[in-house]
């Protein structure tokens, strides 16, 4: 029986993201971060270096926080600049800058903070503020709540509600949306959860320094099931239940793929090939892995209709825009809605070479890959994926 391939993933960064910030908040200290390490997190790191020395060093001067494309240091970093007292500037990329954060700037100063819009980000004037039970909209992104959550640094016992309208069901109850750990309710959301075990943990959850990231894995997963002899040992990949990107793994499961799990990661080996039915499948609470599942409908081929997808334009591209654009050279696309599409079966012969744009997001490097099962990929500034996977090369897929 052949051995698996050894395949090294990254940390996941939302995981160890909240851990710096939790852990800083609570004791004062940054834990480590390793030179192989997703950028979004080593920008985090800096940043909470940075706002210590000027704590410290009680610099007058108005201090820069740039947090360049890092959406997750932009909202959970607000609160904690709000909360501190000092003259701050948070900044980032143009289209960072264009992503939605107004509701967050609008619930902290109605509580005393002091934030402004500026030409190159915000001007915050930091100060001790006491954040109490809170509501705020996340239909948006439920990174609001969790950067105030871990501001005010409370996990199980708080309370907290999301105003919402009537088609927007957003989490409504922070102790009900985590006593139930499934996705597919509209009121569950994994982020949420996993905010509220790292705020529990103290910021140390013992999974940190080695837990790996599924929104890493998920590519691998998909580039399984393109390979008829596929057999790969997912290092330091755990069924963990805070990353709730984990839980596409039934459809994998149903699709021909099978999973061992050991202290050490997951082996994950195709067994058999599957005529996929029509499938329907909810992103709503996972995102970050539509790309990868547009393009394996693709590639595998099989129809398929997304739900969930209204927060894909907020993201580091136009996602959603782009997805349609792209794969439509390939099969009919119709959107039904800023919130769903369907990709019908492909009846056409792929081509043997392929050339797509980045678009300067990490996760279309990781999607456009899959093509390389059927031929020649060029990936246009595919540099941008370490901002979540240092150590991927499309090239040797």
């Amino acid at each position: 029986m052949s051995s698996p391939i050894p395949i090294s993933l990254p940390r996941s960064k939302s995981i160890v993201i909240r851990c710096l910030i939790v852990n800083y908040l609570k004791t004062g200290t940054l834990l480590p971060v390793f030179a192989n390490d997703p950028n979004d997190i080593k920008i985090v790191y800096n940043a909470l270096r940075t706002i210590d020395f000027q704590k410290k060093n009680r610099v007058g001067e108005e201090c820069v926080i740039d947090v360049e494309d890092c959406g997750a240091a932009y909202r959970f970093l607000m609160p904690v600049l709000a909360a501190t007292p000092g003259k701050w500037l948070l900044t980032g990329t143009p289209r960072l800058l264009q992503r939605p954060i107004l509701p967050l700037v609008n619930f902290l100063n109605a509580h005393g903070a002091s934030i402004e819009k500026a030409d190159t980000g915000w001007r915050i004037e930091g100060t001790d503020l006491t954040i109490s039970n809170f509501e705020i909209d996340t239909s948006e992104t439920s990174q609001y709540a969790s950067g105030l959550m871990m501001l005010k640094g409370e996990g199980r016992k708080q309370k907290m509600e999301g105003r919402k309208k009537a088609e927007e069901k957003s989490p409504s109850n922070f102790e009900g949306v985590s006593r139930v750990a499934r996705r597919g309710s509209l009121y569950k959301n994994p982020y949420i959860k996993m905010t509220e075990t790292i705020l529990n943990a103290g910021g140390k959850t013992r999974l940190v320094p080695t837990l790996s990231d599924w929104s890493a894995a998920v590519f691998w997963l998909a580039n399984a099931l393109l390979t008829q002899s596929a057999h790969y040992f997912l290092e330091n990949l755990h069924f963990d239940g805070l990353q709730g990107d984990a839980e596409i793994v039934p459809y994998f499961k149903k699709w021909g793929l099978h999973f061992i799990e050991n202290e050490y990661g997951i082996e994950v080996k195709h067994t058999h090939n599957v005529e996929i039915s029509e499938q329907k499948i909810d992103v709503a609470q996972t995102p970050d892995i539509a790309m990868v599942l547009a393009v394996l409908s693709v590639c595998y081929p099989f129809k398929l209709t997304m739900l969930g997808l209204k927060s894909l334009n907020l993201k580091e591209s136009n996602r959603l825009d782009i997805l349609i654009h792209e794969l439509s050279k390939f099969t009919t696309i119709d959107k039904h809605s800023n919130d769903a599409i369907t990709i019908y079966k492909r009846i056409n012969e792929l081509p043997k070479s392929f050339h797509f744009d980045s678009y300067n997001d990490h996760r279309f490097v990781m999607a456009w890959s899959l093509f390389g099962n059927f031929g020649m990929v060029d990936i246009k500034n595919s540099n941008c994926i370490k901002k979540s996977y240092p150590n991927f090369n499309y090239k040797l897929i």
